[in-house]
């Protein structure tokens, strides 16, 4: 079974990234890669460029080689629709399970998604939270597991909430530190990056 954990990573942080390599562990993937949109169709407009997030990727899994990037949706000249990607991802690997990781904001917004209806039969849906997020959508065409263990028993079709103590850092409290921009969220805007960004993307953010 892999696994691929979709997002803009508008900039990727250890929230992204020490979630992941929990979640690799916890489903027992056999490899798990990050995949940046291009141009995210239900959300604003990036803050770095597609090249400045792809740079950012690359020098973040020196940090952790158990984690692999996905190129697909970040190189598309059009707007990244998740279907494309697993339609390919499907011919790609025609006897593995897939795992599609989100968070429960995109899972949110799942239902207005290009041709949701049919996820089911191309992956697993794995959900995380941040910590206060509740789930406000319905399943669909999906089946609920209970477990880890319990994707392993069928193809595709399954959705699993985890119970992942993840790390509550988000993209947008990152940007508004970088930025010093006024805001009313968790992270104060003078707080150290050293613990939210791996101190190679930090010296990169420095010389931009």
């Amino acid at each position: 079974m892999i696994g691929f954990f979709g997002g803009s990573f508008d900039p990727v942080h250890f929230g992204h990234l020490k979630n992941a390599q929990q979640l690799k562990r916890t489903l027992n993937l056999s490899a798990l890669f990050l995949m940046p949109c291009r141009a995210p169709v239900h959300k604003e407009a990036l803050t770095f460029s597609t090249k400045q997030r792809l740079e950012m990727l690359e020098l973040a899994l020196h940090d952790f080689p158990s984690l692999g990037l996905d190129t697909r949706e970040i190189n598309r000249t059009s707007a990244s629709y998740s279907i494309d990607s697993l339609k390919e991802i499907s011919l790609e690997f025609p006897q593995e399970s897939v795992c599609l990781i989100i968070g429960m904001d995109s899972f949110n917004q799942l239902s207005s998604w290009k041709e949701v209806q049919i996820f089911h039969q191309y992956c697993h849906l794995v959900v995380l939270a941040r910590p206060g997020e509740k789930n406000n959508q319905n399943i669909g065409h999906f089946s609920r597991a209970k477990s880890p263990e319990e994707l392993t028993r069928q193809k595709s079709g399954l959705i699993y909430f985890a119970q992942t103590d993840l790390l509550d850092i988000s993209s947008s409290d990152i940007r508004g530190i970088l930025f010093n921009a006024s805001q009313e969220g968790k992270i104060p805007t003078q707080q150290s990056l050293d613990n939210l960004l791996p101190k190679r993307i930090i010296n990169y953010l420095q010389i931009l």
